[in-house]
């Protein structure tokens, strides 16, 4: 033993020893110390209200606002109801008293109950008999514009809420029967138990919606609610217990009853932590559910045979066989009784077993999908097929992000089995959902004519019926998928909205992108812009006339490149960014751009470069540009004109400082000796006018900029 881990062992020894008399001790203290200060406790307490009191009276009041918040929506209670009723929902967030509820895809309205404080409202939502079962997006619209989504769903089987105190296994809340969705929350390292009746040899499937409803929590870690179910019979005794659903943190439990009776169901996060946004739902129910579907995909446009796996599925069967029709128009894939189905473009083939070794490679030709399992632990599966020199192909899995369990890891060989690529783990930017993007892909263009081999297995030696994966085989197709984030942008009347576009551009595709904005009502005005070849961001600008009404707008904006022969458009889906745990941000797809038009603002800003008119410029030049400050009447404060950084530096400017007694000021844009001669690009300038305790940002309509010869 090392003297580091002999002290350890010593250190720990010693502590065992001690440590019953230090608890004890502690506790008479403890219990000494307040039985003694029970009085004082009281008296202090006292006296701090007062205190409190006397301070509120004297503190000043807080300064007007210069102009309305936008809500940020914390959580909402319940994060669902049955459709056919009208439920009451407790929201938290900053300023969030709402005008309208605005709930996505229909069949949902709200009515504000209770506005009384900023921070927490009530409001009710009638669900339609007929509404659509599923997720929905909540948002809060009100005088400082759209907030945020919060996922609401509308279940179809009855639904209660929980009822403290519930905290002890002795003393749970009582369900009378089954089907019950239970919508709950946990707050302050709280547990919720629950008891409910079963009869034996019942399946019961016991599902919980937490980091479904939430992914991500800024200041939270992991980053999500992270809730595990634990079942105990009528002694105390525990029965089952459940903590995630393979890959994801969900739990999902099976419960077979041993013998009728009642039985207690705890909920608790896995590491004792509660708070607000920690929402559930837990339905417990003998209901049919399917836990996987075989295979994993198919062709668009064609009808594919499955088997579904699953319990409650009829009689005694764990599978029962179906059909799939995969529109000709999908996407990347469909849903499938909750679950994701792939679509694509390809053919498919069954792996072939025995393929377990290279001499008995399963032959394949590309391009290709290949419908497979991991069907045991430690299975490996072989493929062998044929390339000519300089060939490019993209070899990818397809499994994590289709619901299976799978860790892929692909490797590469060619023909004299010497291994020549290998991947384990790739991120797929378009699933940032996934705690875990598992899925392996390789793109390699082969140096030589000939056989390769491609070896596929699960990296912890992992396998069985529900580790099925696609193996694509294709050539690339460079695409590219536009993100707008934020999904709420904002704009006074008269003002003007600046929009991000993200590019996530797809197997090499690297040109320019331009941008185009659609859908806007007569009087705005919208700027042409351009995601530059080899980058991923662009912005552009949105300006509302000085009569514009309040209101929400959903502009549509689409992208334009050249890829190939072709000419492809790809309309910009609308997203939201959500940091995890302190550090790491996703960005999640939602499913409209609300951009809001609010009443009267502090101020604004315009540049003296008139709409449309392209600003020519030349290398190692300075061209002044006037930024004129509009503020509105009783609004004193200055504005900073922040500094602006144009293509890989070349083009800048310097921030200046608007005094409040002024009403413009010059920027000079600054042109480098190297800057590319035809590069054009828009500027937008942006202003920060800090008063009140508020940060105010405001921009100028985007400035298209274009470098020409001396």
């Amino acid at each position: 033993m090392s003297g580091d881990a002999a002290g350890m062992s010593a250190c720990a020894t010693h502590h065992k020893r001690w440590l019953p008399l230090l608890l004890l001790s502690a506790m008479l203290a403890l219990v000494t110390g307040a039985q003694q200060e029970s009085d004082a406790a009281k008296a202090a307490k006292a006296a701090a209200a007062k205190n409190a009191q006397q301070a509120a009276k004297k503190a000043p009041a807080a300064p007007p606002l210069l102009e309305p918040v936008q809500p940020v929506l914390g959580w909402i209670y319940p994060a669902g109801g049955q459709r056919g009723t009208t439920i009451e929902v407790t929201a938290s967030g900053t300023s969030i008293v709402p005008e309208t509820v605005l709930v996505t895809g229909g069949g949902v309205t709200g009515k504000v109950i209770d506005g009384s404080q900023p921070n927490k409202v009530k409001f009710s939502l009638a669900i339609a008999r007929d509404a659509e079962p599923g997720e929905r997006e909540l948002r809060i619209l009100n005088s400082g514009g759209v907030s945020n989504r919060f996922r609401f769903i509308v279940g179809e089987l009855p639904e209660i809420t929980e009822v403290e105190p519930n905290s002890e296994k002795s003393a749970p809340q009582k369900i009378a029967g089954l089907p019950v969705v239970i919508d709950g929350q946990i707050l302050d390292a709280d547990r919720d138990y629950f008891r409910f009746p079963a009869k034996a040899g019942a399946t019961l499937v016991l599902s919980v919606e937490a980091r479904s409803l939430l992914p991500f929590i800024a200041d939270a870690v992991p980053g999500w609610f992270d809730p595990q179910l634990t079942v105990y019979d009528a002694a105390g005794k525990q029965v089952a217990f459940a903590d995630d659903n393979r890959f994801r943190p969900d739990p999902l439990m099976f419960f077979r009853a041993p013998a009728d009776g009642d039985y207690t169901v705890e909920l608790r996060d896995v590491v004792y932590r509660g708070r607000g946004d920690f929402v559930y739902r837990l339905t417990i129910a003998e209901r049919p559910y399917v836990t996987d579907v075989f295979p994993l995909g198919g062709k668009r446009g064609t009808e594919v045979a499955v088997e579904y796996r699953g319990v409650n599925l009829g009689g005694n069967l764990t599978a029962v066989r179906g059909t799939v029709k995969v529109p000709a128009d999908a996407g990347r894939c469909i849903t499938v009784n909750g679950l994701p189905f792939g679509a694509s473009d390809l053919a498919a083939v069954r792996e072939a077993e025995p393929n377990d070794a290279f001499e008995r490679a399963q032959r394949i030709t590309a391009p290709v999908v290949v419908d497979g399992r991991i069907d045991k632990p430690g299975d490996v599966d072989y493929f062998v097929f044929s390339a000519k020199k300089d060939d490019k192909l993209v070899l990818q899995v397809q499994a994590r992000r289709l619901g299976s369990p799978m860790d892929s890891v692909l490797t590469l060989y060619d023909g004299k089995r010497n291994q020549v690529a290998e991947n384990d783990d790739w991120n797929d930017p378009l699933e940032a959902i996934l705690a875990h993007n598992a899925d392996s892909r390789i793109l390699y263009t082969f140096p030589a004519a000939g056989d390769y081999y491609l070896r596929l297995r699960d990296i912890q030696g992992k396998g069985g019926e529900e580790y099925a994966y696609r193996l694509v085989l294709d050539a690339p197709h460079p695409d590219f998928t536009l993100r707008i984030a934020p999904d709420n942008p904002r704009m006074g009347v008269g003002d003007t909205a600046a929009i991000t576009v993200a590019a996530v551009r797809h197997d090499e595709f690297a040109g320019e992108i331009k941008l185009a904005v659609e859908n806007l009502p007569l009087g705005y005005t919208a700027s042409e812009a351009l995601i530059a070849a080899g980058q991923n961001e662009g912005r552009l600008t949105i300006t509302a006339p000085a009569g514009a009404a309040p209101g929400v707008l959903s502009p549509v904006i689409t992208g334009m490149a050249a890829i190939g022969k072709d000419t492809v458009m790809r309309r910009a889906e609308s997203a939201e960014s959500l940091m995890q745990a302190f550090a790491y941000t996703h960005v999640l797809p939602t499913r409209q751009l609300f951009l809001a038009v609010i009443p009267g603002t502090a101020y604004t800003i315009a540049s003296s470069i008139a709409e449309g008119k392209v600003l020519e410029v030349k290398p190692e030049s300075d061209t002044p540009i006037v930024i004129k400050v509009r503020r509105k009447d009783g609004v004193k404060a200055g504005v900073t004109i922040t500094a602006v950084r144009l293509a890989n530096n070349t083009i800048t400017t310097k921030g200046v400082f608007v005094a409040p007694e002024k009403d413009e000021a010059e920027i000079v844009l600054n042109v480098a000796k190297d800057a590319k001669v035809g590069l054009r690009q828009d500027m937008i300038v942006s202003g920060l006018m800090r008063a009140n305790n508020q940060s105010i940002v405001r921009y100028a309509r985007a400035i298209p900029v274009m470098v020409v010869a001396k």
